[in-house]
């Protein structure tokens, strides 16, 4: 499901300011919990006319903002004039963009990935491959996508040694989906073993995933058991370090190490309800719906905005017309950062915009 962002301030000025202390939306896009206006009797009706005028001018804004979002991709706004919001406590509207996160695809081209599946499909480094293709391009403008091969050290996997990290080829980045289908392309498989602890231990200090203003994920793409050290341990330390790094786990074919895999994905952070804990593909169609299912996780739940705050307090975030609080203490909720000037969703409220419950979200500042 793509949500769609609207994103007004409510700005006031003479009258009409004081009798529009907080946002007023009845329709579920600008008109919820309205206060009654605050008069007296030398300048009730100036007020009271002036509420209305710009009351008119909101719902005519979020129309505009409504019809403009329309077409917008998953996790943006369309940039809208502002001049066509209206004096007093009307709606300007301004853009806000969702903040792509950064992913390196971790795949094992071990040797084993030469053995077929799938019934004739191909082997499972060719159906990796046009899966991986598939998928950089269809989440490209969601994620900033990087990849890395292990074992070996070069495309041709012709230099490396047993219990060695793999290398980085395409650091995450901005519209990285050729580059790295070009990489793949000259791409081949050996036999170093499956140094997974060792790989994931040399993105510890990696500056590809130490960006602290976004999302910094690894997708490990396996089709076997290590070889070398336990990568459990380093899938934690991952975790924890600063920025947390996530590593969501894909087990392909029927020669996984379930417990090992579980594990992983439980220290990373992103295991599954239920059995298997992580994500597993047997086939072509599996592995495309089992990454297909990883990014929508990829959405970020950070928004920057294109004009700083001037008293966060005064923004109400809204989902599908239900009023979010702002937390401070980042368990659930949203915040916002002045250095950054972004809005951020945190526990289950951005569980909910990364699974598609919310439809609408908006950010409205009031007056």
């Amino acid at each position: 499901m793509r949500t769609m962002i609207t994103v007004a301030a409510l700005l006031g000025t003479g009258v009409g300011a004081s009798a529009c202390a907080k946002p007023c939306v009845d329709d579920g896009l600008l008109q919820s919990f309205c206060p009654e206006a605050e008069t007296d009797t030398d300048t009730g009706a100036s007020a009271s006319a002036s509420a209305t005028e710009a009351s008119a001018s909101a719902t005519q804004a979020s129309a505009s903002a409504t019809e403009a979002s329309a077409s917008a991709t998953q996790g943006s706004i369309s940039e809208t004039d502002s001049d066509t919001a209206g004096d007093g406590c009307g709606a300007e509207l301004f853009q806000s963009a969702n903040v792509p996160a950064n992913v390196l695809i971790v795949l094992d081209r071990s040797g084993s990935m030469n053995q077929s599946i799938g019934g004739g499909a191909g082997t499972k480094w060719q159906v990796a491959l046009a899966a991986i293709d598939q998928f950089v391009s269809a989440f490209g403008d969601q994620a900033r996508f990087g990849i890395m091969l292990y074992p070996g050290y070069n495309l041709s996997c012709s230099e490396g040694m047993s219990c060695s990290t793999g290398a980085v080829f395409v650091d995450p980045g901005p519209m990285t989906a050729q580059a790295i289908i070009d990489v793949l392309d000259e791409a081949q498989t050996c036999s170093f073993g499956t140094p997974t602890a060792e790989t994931l231990e040399s993105l510890l200090e990696y500056p590809g995933l130490e960006d602290q203003g976004r999302d910094n994920y690894v997708l490990l793409i396996t089709d076997g058991d290590s070889t070398c050290e336990d990568p459990v341990p380093v899938v934690g330390a991952l975790r924890v370090s600063n920025p947390e790094v996530k590593t969501y786990v894909l087990g392909f074919g029927g020669a996984v190490n379930p417990v090992e895999l579980a594990a992983m994905a439980e220290a990373g952070g992103t295991a599954l309800p239920g059995e298997p804990a992580y994500y597993q593909a047997d086939d072509a169609a599996s592995l495309e719906a089992a990454l297909t299912s990883i990014g929508g996780d990829f959405l970020s739940c950070a928004y920057v905005l294109s004009k700083p705050l001037p008293d966060p307090d005064q923004l109400y975030v809204l989902f599908d017309g239900i009023h979010v609080p702002r937390d401070p203490g980042h368990a659930n909720g949203w915040d916002y950062d002045a250095n950054g000037n972004t809005v951020t969703f945190y526990g289950a409220s951005c569980d909910a915009l990364q699974s598609g419950q919310v439809a609408d979200l908006q950010m409205v500042y009031g007056c």
